[in-house]
């Protein structure tokens, strides 16, 4: 494929620092980079996994399709452009005390992802589109990303991109077509790895990053439908905020130097009439002691019986 252009809708605001991070939000090309390669890793660790003795082939993978300090510039030529005017919206939104703003681009705003090959590349790597995909899909860009902001909707791309605006008309139409587009990209991805000479395994132990992987991962997508982004995320931040799981480690932490990002992204999905909730957790390898994935395991069966569940990935494994 040579040049890929795909236009996207903003659904939840944007907040994207530029040069001043306390002023207007920037659409930026490393923004959209950073998420690709965290979709394609995430993809190869499932393909190669982890260990120790295969790291230097996942990274071989890896700037294959978005170079590295080592390999060189990428294959692929990422922009970014859009509407940058800046709104002032509240980051947590659920919280009744902490009632602060951030300047965001707001939803419906459209933008647009332009992937074109480097020179002397001809066409760009198949393997560029199944990471694509999955940030368009289950992914976000940008601060608070992983708790719904930064979600996007696909508006028009060309007829040879695997994911395409009628996947986003029903519930129905769009739950069908989950499973369908990670088994694609994985398959793409699989063939990256097998034409560079490299072997394809089954991950044997938790990962240190997220993976997308039947035992490592859960997608959960809820049919029940909300009238708007804002009411869709608070409603999930009372399930999240409740006493069951009220700062429980397994979601993520920051206490003093100790950090650890979240496993459980929440994206809020836009379709024709309504919004939903759609739950990727990744069962990684924490630093320091291991928190109880049992609970990441209740909270997802509480919102697939709360809204109408239906498991993309991961439903037929119980996380103990």
């Amino acid at each position: 494929m040579a040049d890929l252009q795909v236009t996207l809708e903003t659904v939840t605001p944007l907040f994207l620092a530029g040069a001043d991070p306390r002023g207007a939000p920037e659409l930026r090309a490393a923004s959209v980079r950073g998420a690709l390669r965290f979709w394609l890793r995430a993809l190869l660790g499932g393909v190669i996994g982890d260990a120790p003795d295969r790291l230097d082939e996942l990274r071989k993978a890896e700037s294959a399709v978005f170079g590295s300090t080592d390999t060189g510039a990428s294959a692929v030529i990422v922009r970014v452009t859009g509407e940058e005017q800046a709104q002032p919206f509240r980051p947590l939104p659920h919280s009744q005390s902490k009632t602060f703003t951030a300047q965001g681009i707001a939803p419906s705003k459209a933008l647009t992802i332009t992937l074109a090959p480097r020179p002397p590349h001809r066409h760009i790597p198949e393997a560029a589109l199944g990471p694509l995909v999955m940030f368009i899909l289950l992914g976000g860009m940008g601060k608070r990303s992983r708790r719904g902001f930064g979600s996007v909707v696909i508006r028009s791309v060309g007829e040879g991109f695997p994911l395409q605006p009628s996947a986003y008309t029903t519930a129905d139409a769009f739950s069908v077509r989950v499973s369908p587009l990670i088994k694609d990209a994985i398959s793409k991805t699989k063939s990256l790895v097998l034409a560079l000479g490299l072997s394809v395994g089954t991950p044997s132990r938790l990962a240190h990053f997220p993976i997308l992987d039947e035992q490592y991962a859960k997608i959960l997508f809820c049919k029940t439908p909300f009238e708007g982004w804002e009411e869709g995320m608070k409603e999930f931040w009372k399930v999240l905020r409740s006493d069951s799981y009220r700062d429980n480690p397994v979601f993520g932490f920051a206490v003093g130097a100790a950090r650890q990002a979240s496993p459980l992204h929440l994206r809020i999905v836009k379709l024709a009439e309504s919004y939903h909730i759609l739950l990727t957790a990744f069962r990684v390898h924490f630093a320091g002691q291991q928190p109880s994935w049992e609970v990441m395991q209740q909270l997802l069966e509480e919102c697939q019986q709360k809204w109408n569940g239906e498991w993309v990935v991961g439903g037929g494994m119980k996380w103990q």
